[in-house]
């Protein structure tokens, strides 16, 4: 297959993009997240991410599993399963997930699967960011599985979702599949803001 050209995304690809660019930004900047990318994180710090991280994340691959599973007659796409590798970081720093008492309806639909793929698989794009700036860091003796993700590959994956996507998505479900992207990113916010305040209460006791 030819490779992706962010010059040339597809419709469907800008819409996701745009819409939930703003969303995408203050994640990046969330004090929770922030330090991943700073000198000076600390173990403390890096947990309290993985923490935070493992509740929208086994939200979403579950949904993005099962749905796949139930759905056959769909062009054979199945993301790598990254849950594990966040939970066997988690294991070695010895520290739990933060509960997700947060909730966000998603209906069984491909525009709602193809809102939640974006959101995923760019995070994995995004985890080969931090691992790599992490290593710059000297910070390399961290586990660091789950940013690891696809390794090599981790482009090739995203280019096939970004292919997937535009095969079983038809234009009059892209605004679906934006705005399921666009709650998604918001969700992990406030789940975030939560996950904030339990790392600092845990800190202090």
């Amino acid at each position: 297959m030819s490779s992706y050209d962010p010059r040339a995304a597809s419709p469907l690809h800008h819409l996701l993009r745009q819409t939930s660019k703003q969303a995408h930004h203050g994640l990046d900047h969330h004090p929770v997240l922030a330090p991943l990318l700073q000198p000076g994180l600390s173990a403390w710090q890096y947990g309290n991410a993985l923490a935070a991280l493992h509740g929208v994340h086994a939200l979403s691959e579950g949904f993005i599993h099962a749905f796949l599973d139930q759905h056959a007659e769909l062009p054979g796409y199945r993301p790598r399963r990254r849950l594990p590798l966040l939970e066997a970081d988690l294991a070695a720093l010895n520290r739990s997930p933060y509960p997700l008492t947060l909730t966000l309806p998603l209906p069984q639909s491909v525009a709602t699967l193809v809102g939640v793929l974006y959101t995923v698989e760019g995070s994995g794009m995004g985890g080969q960011i931090i691992a790599r700036t992490l290593r710059q860091m000297g910070a390399g003796h961290l586990p660091l599985q789950f940013f690891d993700g696809n390794g090599d590959t981790a482009m090739s994956c995203w280019q096939d979702f970004l292919r997937f996507a535009d095969a079983v998505c038809p234009p009059d479900q892209h605004t679906d599949a934006a705005d399921t992207a666009l709650a998604l990113f918001n969700l992990v916010h406030r789940h975030l803001d939560q996950s904030a305040e339990l790392g600092i209460n845990k800190l202090s006791v």
